[in-house]
This record gives C-alpha cells, sequence and structure tokens, in this order.
C-alpha cells in the first residue's frame, strides 16, 4: 500500500485526474520486469537483513 498526499492544485489536479496511479502503477510494473529480467544478483549490497 502506497499513501500519496497531494500538495498544491495541479498534483491535486493530476491525482483526481488519475495520473498520479498511472504514474506509479508504471513505475511499479518497469520496477518488477527490471528485478525478474536480471536472472541474476547484482552483488552490489553487502549489509544484513
Amino acid at each position: 500500500m502506497m499513501d500519496f498526499d497531494p500538495e498544491g492544485m495541479a498534483e491535486n489536479i493530476g491525482d483526481k485526474l488519475g495520473f498520479v496511479d498511472r504514474q506509479v502503477k508504471g513505475d511499479l510494473k518497469r520496477f518488477k520486469y527490471f528485478i525478474e529480467d536480471r536472472g541474476a544478483e547484482t552483488g552490489a549490497w553487502r549489509g544484513s537483513v
């Protein structure tokens, strides 16, 4: 779940017209493709969970 609190007139209008929703869904879809398409770890992160 993501929460977005628009600030200002332009962000409120964009939110009401659905621009924000489409942008977020598109970004998440591209990120999912990027992660799943790699096929291997990057090896960049060395921390612990």
